[in-house]
């Protein structure tokens, strides 16, 4: 299991190369509405912040089992957070 700061690391480094993405693309397509690139980039996050959240309260920490299927499970739902974003169309 990777320590929890490098995890928190990835989280962010993902997070902010997915907002610069939206920027860029929004730069490059003037008739995007800002408003629906900053609800998507709002959305991302909204889950970048539950994600750390979850990170900081685990509850079955003395489980060396049962926390490594949390973090699996919190991995698991962040990148389905983020595919969900990346499909979502900013026109």
């Amino acid at each position: 299991m990777a320590k929890v700061r490098l995890l928190k690391k990835d989280i962010n480094y993902l997070t902010f190369e997915f907002i610069s993405e939206c920027l860029t693309y929004k730069h490059f397509h003037p008739e995007i509405k800002d408003e629906n690139v900053q609800t998507v980039i709002q959305g991302l996050l909204d889950k970048r912040n539950d994600a750390i959240r979850r990170m900081n309260n685990i509850e079955e920490n003395h489980n060396p089992k049962l926390v490594k299927k949390y973090f699996k499970s919190l991995i698991s739902d962040f990148e389905k957070s983020l595919d969900m974003m990346d499909s979502l169309s900013v026109k």
